[in-house]
């Protein structure tokens, strides 16, 4: 019931003035209710004297039974109805996109922007209704329930910057820009705390977070064969989860729901990119090697053949560093042998950096320019044979993706070495102690927490 229906009543004689009238009403005891012990609006609590409390078990303590007690409308209901739901309210989003460029000579322009984007939910698993869920909740309190009230997420993305023409040919230009977006209404794990009659977990539209940051770029357009750009961004990403799950053993813990801001695990730091193209044209244009033949024939041996190379650096990702060894990810409490262990926390969530990341990846290709002959000669149809090598990781760089939280390291846990992995390696359930270790080192070496090494690729494309 809420307030509304609860003032003119004999129980509803003192309700608080600040008390909105559509805030559900708490009682004493649900099935005999004989005093008011709180309120609650949304996911804000007050109480009896309409107070806003952090903690709703304070109200809960306040009860006859020590547990929550809404003032029901039948309190002689005991199962599951569909009157306990209601209809999803339809979201309309408008997403202006507002964008202008102000030249403010020739050899420079000034430009902004602003968008509204909005993105559904996340899919099945997420916002799917499930009415068992609800039916046997005692059953799923210690999993996660989907959501099927999520609203979409938002971002707001700004960016300010300026062009600058180096050279009277317009040849290159610096182009300095600074960009912000304010994210809302993320998803992320979150505890219904106090709910009736079970506190459960599942998902809502909690998370916030902002980007922001500057990047400058140098563009070289085509001047005889080479074209070059090269970038530099700094960013700042901070927000009080990185997706619907990172918030889970904290909302799991049975702690109220905190919303701290913290680096996000995309926050990368700095990233370096620099592009270099180098191609030689063919016919009046071409000015590479030209091969002669015996008859004097003139051969364009580099005609439309030529090379890309791309470099990038970036510094590393965030992670949290733990103060003890667990078997296997963090992440995961049950992993592998099935040891399960909780985690010290060291300093503070996402305060450790991966290393930096360096790659290069090159690109030689020629052109071959044919054509399909036809009985018309006329309609001949020219295409082109391009064949290329490809080398991904070409200095074959171990760039690492993730660690162990406890030694900073992508390939040692640091379990074996610890009192806990030498009481299980020598335990006497353990047959052969060395095929222990060797076996565990085996599952150390996840090959996910390393970047791919160098691949050649050969291909061929026929355009027409």
């Amino acid at each position: 019931k809420t307030v509304a229906e609860v003032k003119g009543t004999a129980l509803g004689g003192d309700i608080p003035a600040g008390v909105n009238s559509n805030d559900v009403v708490y009682v004493n005891n649900a099935n005999s209710p004989t005093a008011i012990v709180g309120y609650r609006s949304g996911s804000t609590w007050y109480d009896a004297n309409g107070n806003e409390v952090q903690d709703p078990t304070v109200i809960a303590k306040a009860t006859s039974t020590g547990t929550i007690q809404p003032y029901l409308e039948n309190p002689s209901q005991t199962t599951l109805s569909s009157n306990a739901f209601t209809t999803y309210t339809p979201q309309i989003n408008v997403m202006p996109r507002i964008a202008f460029a102000f030249p403010i000579s020739d050899m420079a322009n000034f430009f902004a922007h602003y968008d509204i984007l909005t993105q559904r939910p996340p899919g099945v698993g997420y916002n799917l209704f499930v009415p068992t869920q609800y039916m046997f909740i005692q059953s799923y309190i210690s999993s996660v329930l989907s959501n099927p009230n999520l609203v979409p997420q938002q971002t707001t993305d700004y960016e300010l910057g300026f062009t600058q023409v180096l050279d009277e040919k317009q040849s290159s230009a610096l182009t300095f820009s600074a960009f912000y977006r304010d994210m809302k209404n993320m998803v992320e794990t979150y505890r219904y705390l106090e709910a009736y009659p079970v506190s459960y977990l599942a998902y809502n539209n909690i998370d916030f977070g902002t980007v922001k940051g500057m990047s400058i770029t140098y563009d070289l357009r085509r001047i005889s064969n080479i074209k070059i750009k090269a970038s530099y961004t700094l960013q700042f990403a901070d927000g009080t989860g990185s997706g619907p799950n990172s918030g889970f053993n904290l909302a799991n813990s049975g702690s109220p729901n905190l919303q701290i801001p913290m680096p996000l695990n995309f926050d990368q730091r700095h990233t370096f990119l620099l592009n270099i193209d180098y191609h030689y044209a063919s016919g009046e244009n071409y000015n590479g090697p030209v091969w002669t033949t015996h008859s004097g024939k003139s051969i364009q041996i580099l005609a439309n053949a030529g090379f890309n190379l791309n470099f990038t650096a970036g510094s590393g990702t965030p992670y949290t560093q733990q103060s003890n060894a667990t078997e296997g990810d963090p992440n995961s409490q049950n992993v592998g042998i099935g040891i399960s262990q909780h985690y010290g926390l060291v300093g503070s969530v996402n305060g450790e950096y991966l290393p930096w990341q360096y790659r290069v990846d090159m690109r030689v290709d020629k052109d071959f320019p044919l054509t399909i002959n036809a009985k018309n000669k006329d309609k001949a149809h020219p295409c082109d044979l391009l064949v290329y090598i490809q080398a991904t990781n070409l200095l074959n760089t171990e760039n690492v993706l993730n660690v162990y939280h406890y030694t900073g390291s992508p390939s040692d846990d640091g379990f074996l070495a610890s009192i806990q992995g030498q009481q299980q390696v020598y335990s006497p359930s353990t047959i052969s102690p060395s095929a222990y270790i060797d076996q565990y080192k085996l599952k150390e070496r996840d090959p996910s927490y390393l970047a791919m090494p160098r691949q050649l690729r050969l291909g061929v494309e026929f355009n027409f």
